[in-house]
This record gives structure tokens, sequence and C-alpha cells, in this order.
């Protein structure tokens, strides 16, 4: 694999770090990861199952889908798994749906509450829908929660804080003649979502998008997006430090700058002011890594390092996931798809010091259980001794796609 020195001269970060996240620490061995048997769900579909998004609370896995319908639209589907246990039956989640149902995201709150968003009808009158199942399978009344006319709603993602609040982000386009996107806002307050709002961005007029948002422990919410600069892409974030009402710049927002265009900003946090971002970078050349970079203060992040680079066609479609363990250490999870759009193979590299340091190689955990030109859309969870990954993908003997899902078993090395 050749040295990958594009990125290193064109990335500027607002405050310059000390380039932590890529070292290998000799005190530091990665996790001992026990790969997994992926089972495909729906296991025999008759139609492709697609974009899965995935949640673990240590004892269910809970999955929402698209589920094709054989036309050009798909439907939002659910289905579980307890322990060892097999899936449930498919359930679709928005019955009443007549339109197209896709790019589903899913958080689990404390009391076992499945909160899912997803885009519903067509281009150009997409929206973003919510709707809670409970832990007894009960689920609420679908509702819109963007509706806002005049605008095209997609990429939405959910997160629920420790106080068991909701917080709800999606990418807003204004129709043409004026296609500028912008990131949209809701939160819960009591049991009700407040209105949206628009949030405000330091150089006004590039649009924006693809977002992301959590919380860390102290119910600090930060809020990540894609800038369109036209050539390439920057890196944004806010922080709301009032749980939602409002927010404000962290500097001018920018967390990464540069000539390379910068793509799918994902993050988590941890304590108060500890956020860690992966993000994905591509060169004038085509050639794609995946980065990574931390704050530990809610604004300042360290030099972004580089956590994989793809020499088989591009990295694409990365998730992180989280767990702080009995210690406070904070194991952290990124998994990405290591090959063109069409698919390639599911890896995962780990951090089991809060993101500063990556010890180890990336894993394959979709070796030998889906065909690895096929494999794409990795999501993934935890808890405090596994990584569980949802994918999807063809079965190793050809078929339909459908979403394959593994619970791998780790270690922390002694």
């Amino acid at each position: 694999m050749r040295q990958f020195f594009w990125f290193v001269p064109v990335l500027a970060l607002l405050a310059a770090g000390c380039g932590e996240g890529d070292g290998d620490s000799d005190e530091l061995m990665p996790l001992e990861i026990t790969q997994g048997i992926a089972l495909g769900e729906p296991a025999s579909p008759a139609d492709p199952a697609i974009e899965p998004a995935v949640a673990y609370d240590g004892t269910r896995v809970h999955i929402v889908y698209c589920q094709s319908d054989s036309t050009a639209t798909h439907d939002v589907m659910y289905v579980q798994r307890v322990g060892a246990g097999p899936f449930s039956a498919p359930a679709p989640l928005y019955p009443a749906s007549a339109g197209d149902s896709r790019r589903p995201s899913v958080a689990l709150d404390a009391s076992g509450t499945l909160h899912t968003v997803w885009v519903e009808g067509t281009l150009p009158g997409r929206d973003i829908w919510y709707v809670t199942r409970n832990a007894l399978g009960v689920l609420s009344t679908p509702a819109n929660v963007s509706n806002t006319g005049g605008q095209d709603e997609n990429n939405p993602r959910v997160h629920v804080d420790v106080s068991g609040r909701v917080h709800i982000v999606w990418e807003g386009s204004t129709l043409p003649p004026n296609p500028t996107s912008a990131v949209f806002y809701t939160r819960t307050v009591g049991s009700v979502l407040a209105a949206p709002q628009l949030l405000p961005f330091a150089n006004g007029g590039f649009s924006a998008e693809m977002p992301d948002v959590g919380t860390d422990e102290n119910q600090h919410v930060y809020v990540v997006w894609a800038e369109n600069m036209g050539s390439n892409r920057n890196i944004r974030m806010m922080r709301s430090d009032n749980n939602g009402l409002s927010f404000g710049n962290i500097g001018d927002g920018i967390i990464v700058a540069g000539t390379a265009d910068k793509t799918e900003p994902r993050i988590t946090c941890g304590v108060l002011g500890e956020v860690i971002l992966t993000f994905i970078a591509q060169d004038a050349g085509g050639e794609r890594g995946l980065f990574t970079a931390l704050t530990r203060t809610g604004g300042t992040f360290s030099q972004a390092a580089m956590l994989f680079f793809s020499a088989s066609g591009g990295v694409r479609n990365s998730s992180i996931a989280s767990f702080a363990q009995a210690d406070g250490a904070r194991v952290v999870t990124v998994a990405f798809n290591d090959g063109p759009v069409a698919g390639g193979n599911i890896l995962v590299r780990t951090s089991r010091d809060g993101g500063v340091n990556w010890p180890g190689d990336p894993v394959d955990l979709s070796q030998g259980n889906t065909q690895p030109a096929s494999n794409r859309m990795p999501c993934v969870a935890m808890d405090d001794n596994e990584i569980v990954l949802s994918w999807v993908a063809q079965p190793t003997g050809g078929g339909v796609a459908r979403t394959f899902t593994s619970a791998n078993s780790f270690t922390l090395p002694e």
C-alpha cells in the first residue's frame, strides 16, 4: 500500500492539533475481535432489502431497512433478534405508506424504545418522517417532522441523549431555481417534537449536506455537516449549550477545510466536550481516504489522521459507534466499505482510548459471509463486548441483495 501524502498539505484545521489518531502505541494493542456468522434478513426476499440501520442494547438487535415492493418504491421494515434467537418476522413501520420510504436512521433510549426517522416520498417533494416502537412492540402514529412547504428533505439522522431527549437533523433543499441545501434540526420538548429550526452557518449561500447529530454526557448538542463550496466540501460543526434550544458557532464553524472533497461526516460523543469525528476525503485524482479527528473541549479538534486509504476503488459509507467501559475507557468502532459504489469488503477499525490511537489493521467482518463485490452500506452498534454490524450484500451463492447482520465479540487485550 503506497503512502497517502496527497491530503496532508491541503487539510487545514481551525486549530493545529498534535496529530492524534493514527499512531500505533507500544502500550496499546488492538481489540481482539472474533468474527460472528452473518445472518441474512429477510432470509429469502423476493425483492432487494437495502439501507439497513442497526441499534443494540446488549440483548436485543434492532434492524430497520428498506424493502423494495417490486415497483419504484420501498417500505421501511423492522426486525429484531433477542440473544442468539431467530429474527422476528419483518413488519412495516409505516403500513400506510403510499410513497417511497428510504434512508432510515435509528436510536434506542434507556427504556428500550426504538426511534426511527426516514425519507418519505419522491423527489422533489420528500419529507422526513418519525416513528417510535416501544419495548412491547407498540408503534406510535408516524409523523411528518419536516413538513416544510417548498422544500425537498433528505439524509435524516436521529440521536437520543442521556435524559431521553430525541434530536433529529436533516438536509432540506429549496426547489429550483435556487436549490440551496441547509441543515434543519428538531428535538423533543417533553414528549412533543418542537418546530424545526434552520441552523445558522457562517458562510451563507453554500449548500449544507449530509448532517449528523450527537450529544455528550452533559447534554451539549453537536451537529456536523459537509458544506459544499462548489469544487469541494468542508466539514462544519455547531454546538448547543442549552439542550438544542439554540446553536452558536464554533469559531467560524469549520472543523476541516482544504481543497480535498470531504463528505459523510459522522460523530460519536462521550464526556463533556468529547466529540469523535470521521469523514471521507477525496482528492482531485479521485483517490479516497477515511479520516478521524477529535476534540475534548467541544470545539478545538486534533489534526486529522488517516484511518484507511483504499487501493480498491474507494472508501465509502462510514458509520461510527462507541461504548464507555466500566473503567471509563471509551471503545470506538468505525465501519466502512472498501470498494466502489457497487460494493467491496466491510471493514472495521477500532480505538480503545476514545479515538486517540487506532492500533492494528482494519478487520474484514464480511469475509466469508457474503460476496465481496456486493458488500456496501455498513452500519455499526456496540456494547461492552460486542460489535454488531449490518450491511447490504448478496449471499455467497448468489441471489437477491438483502441485509446481513453479524454479532462479533471483542475482548480488551491484557
